[in-house]
């Protein structure tokens, strides 16, 4: 009776354990290609400024001078995402 159990239940852990192996050792993403450089824009006017920031969320909010920098969205209307100072 052991060895039935056994014998059936071998294949299952096993298929388990393959599958458990390939997602817990696959490779991280790198933060580098997550991480884009971009040029800042004023928000209202959603103008370009001089000053180069970054995706990444840090604890700082890129600025330059006075006013905050956002980023442009892909159809170019508005500029409702924050940029961070580069680290």
């Amino acid at each position: 009776m052991k060895r039935n159990i056994f014998k059936s239940v071998l294949p299952m852990v096993t298929v388990l354990l393959a599958v458990f192996g390939a997602f817990a050792f696959s490779e991280a993403p790198k933060e580098e290609l997550l991480t884009v450089d971009m040029i800042g824009v004023i928000p209202g006017s959603c103008e370009e400024s001089s000053t180069v920031c970054s995706t990444i969320v840090f604890t700082q909010q890129c600025q330059e001078g006075n006013q905050l920098l956002y980023r442009l969205n892909e159809a170019g209307t508005a500029c409702p995402q924050p940029l961070y100072r580069k680290q």
